[in-house]
């Protein structure tokens, strides 16, 4: 890659630039959730690496789609490097997001949206014709539509999809749009290395190292899903950046490292104790922890709904008020 030196001066003008014309250098991507961005300082910054962990099946996947959702429908650009779902799982939970916005309560959920995609809902007709018995079905379809070709989907695989394919893969989208584009890596372990003999912690640490001169190269961000290493985990420890797989280079590399966690298992024994039906409602909730923040102070703690039926978190999240701790209150 070609860095390139820039003087004092250079910069200022460019930020002059940016100024009396916004659109011309936007340098923020908002991320779809208003308080992430708040606390992170406006949403993903261009050249930056944000990376979000958790414990399995807390739908960080679902989290980052969002992020990419929130870009396309803004008029830009994202690309959603997937190891994990094929394009059609990922744009069935699209549909499902945007039903769930229009009516959350009588929305087709994902399951239903399933079934109607792989034809297995016992409908005639095509897509549209199917998707018009539900509620809200059509104009969710519609909503899709308007963005979808900005929304592109990599189905990638630990074998063949290595930063020189990503690379590539950026250089065609913003050959396409003209622009660079928010970047998606569903996940960053799974990122192939053709160095074989490089142990776990170092293949990583190349990994993030490399992801973050894609980021700076295109000047766009990288928004990164990380898996979490269990064993690493100690008896009841709540889930931290140092749990992550690869975590030296996991703490030090990135701009924004987030943790999401259900907000039973991380909420003060006294709330589960005396809350009474609070303790089941606790359930219902994700808090995301802004673990680091290398544009502003991290530590903030927000909670936000949980709809997984429909594919999505509520956006409109919360403050965490309740007392959170380091321990975690159950034990897988």
């Amino acid at each position: 890659m070609d860095f390139k030196l820039t003087s004092m001066s250079a910069v200022l003008e460019r930020a002059d630039g940016r100024l009396r014309s916004p659109d011309a250098g936007v340098r923020l991507w908002p991320t779809g959730f208003p308080l992430l961005d708040d606390a992170i300082g406006g949403g993903f910054r261009a050249g930056s690496l944000n990376l979000l962990g958790g414990p399995q099946g807390q739908g960080k996947t679902m989290f980052a789609l969002q992020a990419a959702r929130a870009a396309v429908k803004t008029g830009r650009s994202a690309v959603f490097f997937s190891y994990e779902l094929e394009a059609d799982a990922l744009v069935q939970r699209l549909v499902a997001m945007e039903a769930g916005e229009l009516d959350p309560y009588d929305a087709p959920d994902l399951s239903r949206i399933r079934s109607i995609f792989e034809g297995t809902d016992g409908g005639s007709g095509g897509l549209i014709e199917r998707m018009a018995l539900t509620s809200t079905g059509t104009e969710a379809l519609l909503r899709v539509s308007e963005y979808a070709d900005r929304l592109v989907v990599h189905r990638s695989t630990a074998t063949h999809t290595d930063i020189t394919e990503i690379n590539d893969t950026v250089k065609k989208v913003m050959g396409d749009t003209g622009e660079p584009p928010l970047i998606i890596v569903d996940y960053l372990q799974k990122v192939a290395t053709p160095l074989t003999e490089l142990d776990e912690e170092d293949r990583i640490t190349r990994i993030t190292e490399q992801l973050k001169d894609v980021a700076i190269e295109f000047e766009c961000p990288i928004f990164a899903v990380a898996a979490m290493d269990h064993e690493g985990l100690e008896p009841g420890a709540r889930m931290r950046t140092r749990h992550m797989r690869g975590s030296t280079a996991l703490s030090y590399e990135p701009d924004v490292v987030l943790i999401l966690a259900t907000k039973s298992d991380i909420v003060a024994r006294h709330h589960l104790m005396y809350g009474g039906a609070n303790a089941e409602h606790f359930k219902d909730w994700s808090v995301l922890t802004v673990e680091k923040n290398r544009s502003g102070s991290g530590g903030a703690e927000i909670e936000f709904k949980k709809r997984f039926d429909q594919g999505r978190f509520d956006p409109d999240g919360n403050v965490v008020t309740e007392k959170l701790v380091d321990e975690r209150v159950y034990v897988e």
